[in-house]
């Protein structure tokens, strides 16, 4: 029998593993494709409104939570026709994610940011090469500098992100659950009214085949692009003034700190 941990591992901010739930196809291909601005893939946008489902209804969540019951023994997780895996709290994680989405509100859908798509696009870029996993780059930056050459960010920021091959909805489930973290700081950061816009990325990962990261903020102002202003001659001769320049908007977060 193979064993793999099911709960999530904290580093920094806490970011999760990802498990198997019934029903899932883990051979389900990514798109690669650079990605610019708000554009996303059809994976990424099957995350996105899987994300945005849970934030609007919490119950038909927490539904979807109970019918995991029957593949639990104890701490073991063995969903029919898939390998036994162990979790750090079983089923106990799970029941309170239950109580949690039935008494949750519903907020608004995840508003789509162009600076926190580039941002998270970034870290998965990264990461995908390096095999790394975590909330600090390979630079050591987390995601609160990783934004800053993006635009600016507002109230609240922070990031969830998950390794393997699972379906939109495992993935979901699994910052729910948040086996093994305390503050259950994936779920909080999902389901709070804090965070309004968020970036969305999904790579291919060394050594977990795929990985996917969820920025998130109270707001942001995107970074303009830069300016060019061209001093043009209507004389036939070209003026020595005449030149083309190029000026950067530096931007600053500011306030809020990344949650624990």
């Amino acid at each position: 029998m193979k064993v793999r941990v099911f709960g999530l591992l904290a580093l920094c901010c806490a970011f999760g593993l990802i498990v198997s739930f019934p029903g899932s196809d883990s051979s389900r291909s990514q798109t690669q494709k650079t990605m610019t601005g708000t554009s996303v893939s059809p994976s990424e946008q099957e995350l996105l409104n899987e994300i945005n489902l849970a934030r609007a209804n919490p119950a038909k969540y927490a539904a979807y939570l109970e019918g995991l019951k029957p593949f639990f023994k104890g701490k073991e997780y063995q969903p029919t026709g898939h390998q036994a895996l162990i979790t750090q709290e079983g089923w106990a994680a799970v029941e309170e994610a239950i109580r949690f989405m039935h008494a949750a509100k519903p907020v608004a859908p995840l508003d789509l940011s162009s600076g926190l798509n580039i941002a998270a696009q970034a870290h998965v870029k990264d990461q995908g090469g390096s095999g790394g996993t975590g909330h600090k780059g390979t630079n050591m930056s987390l995601v609160e500098e990783r934004v800053k050459p993006y635009g600016s960010w507002q109230g609240a920021i922070g990031e969830n992100l998950s390794y393997g091959n699972e379906s939109a909805r495992e993935r979901v489930l699994t910052w729910l659950i948040d086996d093994g973290v305390a503050s259950r700081g994936h779920r909080k950061r999902l389901l709070s009214s804090d965070y309004r816009v968020g970036g969305l990325a999904c790579g291919a990962h060394r050594e977990w085949g795929t990985m996917c990261c969820l920025t998130l903020a109270g707001a942001f102002t995107d970074l303009k692009p830069a300016n060019t202003s061209t001093a043009a001659s209507k004389s036939t001769t070209p003026s020595t003034n005449a030149n083309t320049r190029t000026q950067t908007n530096k931007s600053k977060p500011t306030s809020g700190k990344a949650p624990e």
